[in-house]
Parts: structure tokens; C-alpha cells; sequence
């Protein structure tokens, strides 16, 4: 079932990259197939216990409310992390919320360097990934985490 969450994940990404705004309607059936998974399988899409799923959720929005609220994140990247974190559980929310810190960290670096007819492209054909004001589309770094360590496991063999 991680295909399927990482697909998910990835038309999010999408659409905050091309939009800078996460729908509803790609949040709240993730969150529905996540909430309803729990309960009929006893664990998270990823196999997490009930517990770990439900902490990670909370864990996710203890970590994304305070950007919220300070207008860096937006609603639909809270609720985004919140349901892969009920996807996950606890463990991996909190390397999740760590990965995709650590691209956007990269991907600013990487923007301070781009020279300005880049940014200008990108501001055209990928506006959530230049950015302004102090806001930034989060979806496309929580994507690329997730992929990281998906991609570890699979070379790893977790």
C-alpha cells in the first residue's frame, strides 16, 4: 500500500507545485482510506500499529500547526502531513518531517544559486517551488522525503 500513499502524495505535490494550494479533495480521501484502513486491518497503510498511526498524525500536526499558524505552511500541508503521518506512524513522521526539511533546505540553497532566467521559468511552469514571501509549496518536498525513504527501505531491505 506505500504505492498507492506515494502516488497519492505525488498528485499533492503536483498540485501545490503548479497551484500552491493542496484540494480537499485529494486530502479527504486519503484521510478516509488511512482512518478506515486502521480499524480493518488493525494497522496504518505502512504497517504501523493503531497507536503509532494515531501518534503520528498528532505528531504531524503538533509539527505543521506552529508554521500554520505563523503563515509559512498552508492548511492543506498540514492536513497532508497529518494523514501521512496517520499512513505511517510515529517514527516515520518524524523522519518524514526531517527529510523533507532537509530537501527544502537543499532546494533554497539550490535557488540562491539559479540564475535569474531559471527562477523566472520556474516561477511560470513550478510557482510552488520558487519562494516568495516566506511561503513555499510544502507538498512537493514532503513527496520527495517520502520517496527517500521508500527508497531507502528498498536498498535496505527495512
Amino acid at each position: 500500500m506505500m504505492g498507492v500513499l506515494l502516488l497519492w502524495v505525488l498528485a499533492c505535490a503536483f498540485q501545490d507545485l503548479r497551484q500552491r494550494h493542496i484540494s480537499n479533495r485529494l486530502l479527504y480521501p486519503l484521510m478516509l482510506l488511512a482512518a478506515a484502513w486502521l480499524p480493518a486491518t488493525s494497522q496504518s497503510l505502512a504497517g504501523a500499529s493503531i497507536s503509532s498511526a494515531l501518534t503520528g498524525a498528532a505528531l504531524a500536526l503538533a509539527l505543521t500547526i506552529p508554521g500554520h499558524i505563523k503563515g509559512v505552511l498552508g492548511g492543506g500541508d498540514v492536513k497532508l502531513m497529518a494523514a501521512v503521518g496517520l499512513c505511517t506512524g510515529a517514527m516515520a513522521t518524524l523522519v518524514l518531517t526531517a527529510l523533507a526539511a532537509l530537501w527544502l533546505v537543499v532546494w533554497a540553497l539550490a535557488m540562491a544559486r539559479l540564475p535569474t532566467r531559471a527562477c523566472g521559468w520556474l516561477q511560470r511552469h513550478a510557482p510552488g517551488l520558487v519562494i516568495q514571501r516566506g511561503q513555499f509549496a510544502y507538498g512537493p518536498f514532503v513527496f520527495l522525503a517520502l520517496g527517500s525513504l521508500q527508497l531507502l527501505a528498498l536498498l535496505y531491505g527495512a
